[in-house]
């Protein structure tokens, strides 16, 4: 029999459940009870309330009865399951319910619990769909970060170009791009070999990841590249966490083997501008990149107008 240990039960403290029931009886001695399982407990009266809390408030699972007034849970977890595949939802059903639980299937309801319910069977149940998500999450987490350094990806990346340049070409503002490179890094492999190399790139990005507000984003662009994207930050302000970032990393020591070893950072610096691509932008701060590079390596540059230049 599935048992809970200490992690199941903190992942399941961790998690939002929706309950929905119109029994006012039923709903009293089900929240008592679904209150010690979960961190946060909603409630819903039918279907059509429990679909304004779920828009409104996001749970991360669901727990319905399933004949309601106004709305049932069959017509509620219709409409979620056409914006939403992965909510897991369990109906609380009666073995007389034949009906239901065929219609359930269709649509795309996860689990059912029979009444009367027995309490370790739901807690179960409940534990069983958290797991999943927990799976789901880490599997969605690997897919999104490099596995070297645990920062995003390319792909995450990419994906995060796409929301900030969005939300500037429909509501205004700004954000910029910096793309760092590890000067002279290849000399750290030849001199310490690999691991060493990998230990400094680890380093720089705890060093960058440090650096950051919530809403920026920091990546392994590839090989010893990072890009960063700052939200609501102009060039100026990009500028000037480039030299903030080139100046720590430039003080930042990795031990390995009992040596010390040391690097800087080459920054290219640009602000967004509504109508590039992700190529586009990254061009132009490449350019600015290259240009650090030639002017002697730990610096910061600018990208120009000369260096936006769509699809060339």
């Amino acid at each position: 029999m599935t048992t809970i240990d200490g992690k199941d039960q903190a992942f399941l403290q961790g998690l939002t459940l929706l309950y929905v029931e119109d029994e006012e009886d039923v709903r009293t001695q089900f929240v008592r009870f679904l209150s010690r399982l979960v961190g946060q407990l909603l409630v819903a009266r039918d279907g059509e309330e429990a679909l304004a809390i779920y828009h409104g408030q996001a749970p991360h699972m669901i727990l319905t009865d399933i004949l309601m007034p106004v709305k049932d849970g069959l017509e509620m977890a219709r409409e979620i399951r056409a914006v939403d595949r992965k909510i897991p939802i369990i109906l609380l059903t009666a073995f007389e319910q034949v009906d239901y639980l065929k219609n359930s299937i269709n649509v795309g309801v996860d689990k059912y619990v029979v009444k009367p319910v027995d309490g370790l069977h739901l807690q179960q149940t409940l534990l069983e769909c958290a797991r999943r998500l927990r799976l789901e999450d880490d599997l969605h987490s690997a897919a999104q970060t490099d596995p070297l350094t645990g920062l995003a990806n390319r792909r995450e990346l990419i994906n995060r170009f796409k929301v900030e340049s969005a939300r500037v070409e429909r509501h205004g503002g700004v954000f910029s791009l910096l793309l760092a490179d590890i000067d002279h890094f290849k000399l750290v492999n030849d001199t310490f070999g690999h691991p060493a190399g990998d230990q400094v790139l680890k380093r720089m990005a705890e060093l960058m990841a440090g650096s950051i507000r919530t809403e920026d984003v920091c990546g392994r662009w590839g090989g010893e590249e990072f890009l960063l994207l700052l939200a609501n930050t102009d060039e100026e302000a990009a500028l000037s966490t480039s030299e903030k970032l080139r100046l720590a990393a430039a003080d930042l020591v990795t031990v390995w083997e009992g040596k010390p070893i040391t690097v800087t950072l080459s920054f290219g610096v640009g602000s967004y501008r509504p109508g590039l691509s992700l190529d586009d932008s990254i061009k132009a701060v490449d350019k600015a990149l290259y240009r650090a590079k030639a002017g002697g390596r730990n610096r910061s540059e600018a990208a120009m107008a000369a260096d936006v230049a769509p699809g060339d």
